[in-house]
């Protein structure tokens, strides 16, 4: 009977010790929650540390370490917000806000595979995340040139999100430039072989086009010019010949690595922008 008693007593001081700690627990998570609202981030990684080595907040775990990798995503650590946002297992909608930040923080480390195979695990619990996610993936699929892909991840999202509505037709926008502006840096030198500077005009940079024009076709005449006088043989002749080649080579080359600089610079910006809108259009469902 004794034993009865201090066993009964043994039980209620456990769960009343388990309900003190949980609810200190708890006061710790509305803390560094206020913590990182008030972008007091390094306090909040300072807490997080203290929280994850406590063993009474073993059931809020999920939300500890969210907070910890929000905190170094705020601060531009990226692999480090990744690696923890990673870590969140639990609720789903806890789960699924630390995948989308954990994509976009790949995302801008370049990490495109890491990005898809993050989307790829995300729950759709409802149309809002179905249709962030799929924006996700047509983004992911543009940023790595596969037209095919964000076509039809576009196809799937409802036009009439309004969280999304704009990062929609900003995605197209990019779309657009990056097909349609660029150029191909062999057919802009088999173009200037043919005729010079027609290579630099099919770029679009026609300034540069007539300049390419005039100094190969200036020289052509005046090396024609000196070889009708002087023939073959003659050393001015000889050079002559030789600048105009110069020239004339110098108009090819220069007109394939144009075309490459100008679409690395339409890469770069497009994939700036595709960054961009994938990471209000984040921001906006979860704000």
């Amino acid at each position: 009977m004794k034993s009865s008693r201090l066993l009964i007593l043994f039980c209620i001081l456990a769960i009343h010790i388990s309900a003190i700690a949980q609810f200190d627990c708890s006061m710790d998570l509305r803390l560094l929650k206020h913590l990182i609202d008030s972008k007091k981030v390094n306090e909040s990684l300072i807490l997080s540390s203290f929280m994850l080595k406590e063993q009474n907040c073993t059931r809020q775990i999920d939300s500890v370490v969210f907070f910890r990798g929000y905190a170094y995503y705020q601060l531009q650590q990226l692999d480090s917000a990744t690696s923890y946002l990673l870590k969140v297992q639990m609720p789903d909608s806890l789960y699924n806000k630390a995948r989308f930040f954990a994509l976009i923080s790949s995302l801008y480390n370049n990490r495109v595979s890491l990005s898809d195979s993050i989307a790829q695990t995300i729950k759709n619990t409802s149309q809002a995340i179905k249709d962030l996610n799929n924006l996700c993936r047509a983004g992911i699929s543009l940023y790595q040139g596969d037209i095919k892909n964000y076509q039809k991840f576009v196809k799937d999202l409802n036009p009439n999100n309004y969280l999304i509505g704009n990062e929609i037709n900003g995605l197209e926008t990019t779309s657009k430039m990056l097909f349609q502006k660029r150029k191909s840096p062999t057919k802009a030198a088999i173009l200037s072989t043919f005729l010079p500077g027609s290579g630099k005009w099919y770029l679009g940079k026609k300034g540069q086009a007539i300049t390419s024009f005039l100094t190969v076709g200036i020289l052509a005449s005046i090396a024609t010019e000196i070889i009708v006088k002087k023939g073959w043989n003659n050393f001015y002749s000889v050079s002559a010949l030789t600048t105009t080649a110069i020239f004339y080579g110098g108009n090819i080359y220069g007109s394939y690595y144009l075309g490459k600089y100008l679409n690395n610079r339409i890469d770069d910006k497009s994939k700036q922008d595709i960054q961009y809108y994938l990471h209000v259009a984040v921001r906006n469902v979860y704000q």
